[in-house]
């Protein structure tokens, strides 16, 4: 019988471990439940997530605790982000919570983060879309409830700042069900009429489910086909939704879209008496510069003399003429000189005259020759005596005159330097300063 495998505990662990962690269907995912058992004995939460059947272990660490807005507290119906995992020292798989939302809220919430999330990868969001704001409108839109705070706000603040501007409202519902596509359309109408130069919309506080209506795909799609520059103003400044981002300009209320949308009427009255002001004053510097340059004209010798350039450049005629003269009269005498050198080298170089300098110099050059050869030669008389008398100094006849001789042996000739080349008996020539003797050896010494 084959022998059966035996995993241990850690190789079962790990491997559900693997195969829950691995599966995408357990990632990042939601799960609606009814919170228990909480308790926080560290810096992280520990609870479960039970319905009617089950029950869920969680665990949200620290540093995603820190970003809830509510208390968590048993009994409390919440939709919870994260993974499902293993937990291997104790076998256990359980709950990696990233973020928690109470029920209700929490749908309306992950509805309005996708559809966030989706506009983004689309571009809405990008500012090379966003198209700019004009600085002095003619006529604003106003897309909201025609009974809300929020038209009376933008009225109000647009007569303290601009008392005579036109308002185009486009009465819209801005909390219900049917809110989302009254704010669209009203969007469209302001579109189709044309004669707006920005549109503001928006409504006053509430509740994120009231405000609701502006996180929807239909407004925020009406927003970015707009071809007029829109301004999101919703709720308070601490509330956001997706036609914020969409829209070109945001502004925290509706009131601050309505200062933002135009210039206070009495600061631009200012500014252009300012801009008047400054503008005098530029004409006048402008005026006592000139009055002041054409006085310095007036004054000035060239008009007092108005003929005194041309006299000078009568004169300065006179100039050029007479170095004009005296250029021409030493150009005469340089090219004459040039003529007299011409004809001297010419007679330099006639053959006549250049036989007679080549004669000349042959002649010279023969007496050269001759004195060279004839100190050559008693230098080479001096060195060949020289020489001879060194020569008589090293002849070996010179040596025999001072009583030496040499001594050959007799039969080959060879001169005889050492007692080893010969032997009793034998005959020997010896030469004498003056004649030859021949002798015959009867002994030999050796030192």
């Amino acid at each position: 019988m084959p022998k059966a495998h035996i995993y241990t505990v850690s190789e079962i662990t790990r491997y559900i471990k693997r195969l829950v962690e691995e599966d995408n269907a357990l990632q990042d995912i939601w799960v609606k439940g009814e919170i228990s058992n909480f308790k926080f004995p560290s810096r992280h939460f520990y609870f479960a997530l039970k319905d009617e059947e089950a029950l869920l272990s969680c665990i949200m660490f620290q540093d995603r605790t820190n970003s809830l807005k509510f208390t968590l507290e048993n009994g409390l119906e919440v939709m919870a982000r994260g993974s499902i995992g293993v937990y291997k020292p104790q076998g256990r798989y359980q709950f990696y919570v990233e973020e928690i939302l109470p029920v209700g809220k929490g749908a309306l919430y992950l509805k309005f983060e996708q559809l966030k999330e989706e506009l983004k990868q689309k571009g809405y969001f990008e500012p090379a879309h966003k198209i700019p704001l004009p600085y002095l409108p003619q006529r604003i839109g106003v897309v909201t409830s025609s009974k809300g705070a929020a038209i009376r706000d933008i009225l109000s603040v647009l007569e303290r700042r601009f008392s005579n501007i036109e308002i185009i409202l486009a009465p819209c519902r801005v909390q219900g069900d049917e809110a989302a596509a009254e704010i669209a359309k009203a969007i469209q109408e302001l579109n189709d009429y044309g004669e707006i130069d920005v549109m503001i919309i928006g409504r006053g506080g509430g509740s994120f489910e009231d405000l609701f209506a502006f996180n929807e795909r239909i407004v925020a799609e009406a927003i970015y086909d707009s071809r007029i520059p829109v301004i999101s103003a919703v709720g308070h400044e601490i509330d956001f939704t997706i036609s914020d981002f969409v829209a070109d300009e945001r502004a925290p209320t509706p009131s601050a879209a309505a200062e933002l949308v135009i210039p206070g009427k009495k600061d631009l009255l200012e500014l252009l008496e300012n801009a008047k002001k400054r503008t005098l004053q530029l004409i006048n510097n402008y005026l006592e510069i000139s009055h002041s340059n054409l006085e310095g004209i007036r004054n000035s010798f060239p008009f007092k003399q108005p003929y005194r350039p041309i006299e000078d450049l009568k004169q300065g005629i006179d100039e050029l003429e007479r170095r004009m003269i005296s250029y021409l009269v030493q150009k005469g005498k340089l090219e004459r000189n040039r003529f007299l050198n011409l004809t001297l080298n010419f007679e330099r170089t006639s053959p006549g005259k250049k036989l007679e300098l080549m004669k000349e110099e042959l002649k010279r050059n023969i007496e050269k020759l001759v004195t060279l050869g004839q100190s050559k030669r008693e230098k080479e008389r001096e060195k060949l005596f020289l020489w001879k008398n060194r020569l008589e100094d090293l002849s070996p006849l010179s040596v025999l005159k001072r009583g030496y001789s040499i001594c050959f042996s007799h039969p080959g000739g060879e001169t005889i330097t050492e007692y080893k080349q010969v032997k009793q008996k034998e005959k020997i020539r010896v030469k004498l300063h003056k004649g030859e003797i021949y002798s015959e050896i009867y002994e030999i010494k050796r030192d």
